[in-house]
């Protein structure tokens, strides 16, 4: 579990880090990870975000897009890039985290509706895309405003998928080599201690130390791929 804002307006990378580590702290003393991660995430984003968080949101020249699945009162996968408050935000985050029998001990989250008297009931993005996506959203699938409001079409150019795990791990292949940010495989040929420890992080309770450990790791994952890039911009 690992909370991260790379964009300094919202939330400092430290301070997404230092939650993390409460959030950790919070779930030994209540016993385990498992079942108490969405309260505790509501928690912490309603104390690192700002009253504005959704102006900022709505005013970049990009967009933020939470992307989760609504199962009731409509099956379909939303990328929610339009907010109405902070509530709305951290609503969706909640969303967009909602792995069954994980985040709570229940298979789906109840979500607010704008209107209407049922709420409804949603999952986690990583069921909004194919699975070789990993969760990642796909725009020219999913409903979101931009889309619902009539607005010219959304244009993208270039999705560069991130992951804790390494891609071929998975089979995270929907993206080109380039365009993929993850840790390399230590050991192509045993890989079993490496992928203990990152599901390890991902499903447990870890010290500071382990997430002070796993922060400088995807930092050194993504000045890679931007060494990589570079020179590949270059030939």
């Amino acid at each position: 579990m690992f909370l991260f804002f790379h964009d300094v307006t919202i939330a400092a990378p430290e301070a997404a880090l230092e939650a993390t580590i409460r959030m950790s702290d919070k779930c030994r003393e209540m016993g385990q990870a498992r079942g108490n991660l969405l309260p505790l995430l509501s928690q912490e984003l309603d104390h690192l975000l700002g009253e504005d968080v959704h102006e900022v949101f709505n005013n970049r020249e990009g967009f933020v897009g939470l992307a989760y699945r609504e199962v009731f009162p409509r099956n379909k996968a939303i990328l929610d890039t339009y907010f109405d408050s902070k509530e709305h935000v951290i609503d969706s985050i909640c969303n967009s985290s909602m792995f069954p029998f994980f985040s709570t001990n229940f298979p789906c989250r109840l979500a607010k509706q704008k209107t209407g008297v049922l709420p409804r009931v949603v999952v986690d993005g990583y069921f909004s895309v194919d699975r070789n996506r990993f969760g990642c959203p796909d725009f020219d699938t999913m409903d979101h405003y931009r889309k619902l409001m009539n607005e010219e079409p959304v244009k993208i150019e270039r999705t560069i998928s991130l992951s804790v795990f390494p891609h071929d791990f998975f089979k995270i292949d929907a993206f080109d080599s380039c365009d993929q940010i993850s840790p390399l495989l230590d050991n192509p040929n045993d890989i079993a201690e490496q992928m203990s420890q990152l599901f390890r992080l991902a499903t447990q309770c870890g010290t500071k130390d382990d997430y002070f450990s796993l922060y400088e790791q995807g930092w050194n994952d993504a000045e890679r791929w931007i060494t990589e890039e570079k020179n590949r911009n270059v030939k």
